[in-house]
């Protein structure tokens, strides 16, 4: 039998219960059990002298002083491995998708360690999304970590769709922090038999969307440890940062810079770096962060670049011009590229970058009706044919791609 802490609440603040428990350690789990019977489980945040602070992972809504509260490893269990393929869990692990109840294993969410340096593999094997403009300009290596930044109604959700559908992996898995109701049932209306959804809506608080965002790391590291390549999706990494903010800065940790602590920063990086290559397998990462463009400095947005391996600008102007997807590939990406495509590839992709640049950079005054004259005017010529090879998000095979790169490349005058 399991000898058991016992303690009480003393109080409630916000989202958070104080109480008494003692001989607990920050991350313990714990059980709160109601006046009415009904229980919540609770992760430990913070051991003061006498006093814990719990971060409920349910509604605070029925506890009241007195109650008891005691020690529970069972708290922190959640499903992972083969058998969460083709589900829908909620960030405790339980079904959102009208299934069965599924069997938990130990899980300690985001205190796991990231793989040590010498446990890495190199990435050296292309990701392929199946989108043309991705796969040709901003190739991504198997295990890299990517950013799509863009504002709303850039396209950033169609994007994901379409990576989500062709991605070149064994599962995938899905994790939406802090999203509406409404998309995520969209997003469990497409699910198939290699994708997980790990879902904590925008009405769930914030221990539970941090949560959310565990489980899918380690139900993707289970499968990267039994030798699967991974396509981990987190939607979005800026609600994920806006639930750290909330639960440390309860905690009592003074705002920094943009309102966040310091420790968010930490706790991002920690999150991030459990991806990568190791063990024979590989979690590829994309995620989302908001960015109106309107800061360039803003600092989810600068922390988050210092710790992907690349990033995907979605131009606003360019969703409303009708182009998807609407990739600013000049402002976009990708630090893997080199390490996975051959010098024929980066050669052709350099070529048709550099020809994107110029005629972003003579747009104005080509609308003005200036002349460009020489190697300009043969550029602007083959706009159009430029154009209609960023279009589109429907899957194109690596080798499609490639033939198709090479023979634009080998078209345009610069």
């Amino acid at each position: 039998m399991i000898a058991r802490a016992l303690g009480h609440v003393i109080r409630t603040q916000g989202d958070a219960v104080i109480a008494t428990l003692p001989g607990v350690r920050v991350g313990d789990g714990a059980l709160i059990r109601r006046g009415n019977g009904s229980t919540v489980h609770a992760e430990v945040t913070v051991v003061e002298r006498g006093r814990v602070r719990l971060a409920p992972l349910g509604d605070v809504a029925g506890i009241a002083v007195g109650d008891r509260v005691e020690t529970a490893p069972e708290a922190l269990l959640a499903p992972a491995g083969f058998a969460l393929l083709g589900r829908a869990v909620d960030a405790a692990g339980a079904p959102l998708d009208g299934g069965p109840a599924l069997d938990a294993r130990a899980f300690s969410g985001a205190r796991d360690d990231a793989p040590a340096p010498g446990e890495r593999s190199a990435i050296d094997a292309p990701f392929w999304t199946g989108i043309r403009a991705l796969d040709a300009l901003l190739t991504i290596g198997r295990g890299a970590r990517i950013g799509i930044f863009g504002a709303p109604g850039a396209g950033k959700s169609s994007l994901l769709e379409a990576i989500v559908a062709n991605a070149s992996a064994d599962a995938v898995v899905l994790a939406l922090i802090g999203e509406r109701g409404r998309e995520a049932a969209r997003w469990l209306e497409r699910i198939d038999a290699r994708t997980t959804i790990v879902c904590a809506t925008s009405d769930r608080n914030a221990s539970e969307r941090i949560r959310a965002a565990g489980v899918a790391m380690a139900h993707a590291s289970v499968l990267r440890a039994r030798g699967f390549h991974v396509l981990l999706v987190v939607d979005s990494l800026a609600r994920y940062a806006a639930a750290l903010r909330e639960r440390r800065t309860a905690a009592g940790e003074p705002p920094g810079r943009g309102g966040y602590p310091a420790g968010v920063w930490h706790d991002l990086a920690r999150f991030l770096e459990r991806a990568g290559n190791a063990s024979g397998g590989s979690i590829t990462t994309v995620a989302t962060v908001l960015s109106d463009g309107a800061d360039d400095r803003e600092p989810l947005s600068d922390a988050a670049r210092s710790l992907l391996d690349g990033h995907v600008a979605l131009s606003s102007a360019l969703a409303h011009a009708g182009r998807f997807p609407a990739i600013d590939v000049p402002a976009s990406t990708s630090r893997t590229m080199a390490d996975v495509v051959d010098a024929l590839h980066l050669r052709a992709a350099a070529r048709v970058r550099a020809a994107l640049a110029y005629l972003a950079e003579t747009a104005d005054a080509r609308a003005l009706g200036a002349a460009m004259g020489g190697p300009g005017d043969a550029l602007v010529a083959r706009e159009a044919e430029i154009e209609a090879f960023l279009r589109g998000t429907q899957p194109s095979p690596p080798g499609t791609t490639r033939t198709a790169l090479l023979a634009l490349a080998e078209a345009l005058v610069i």
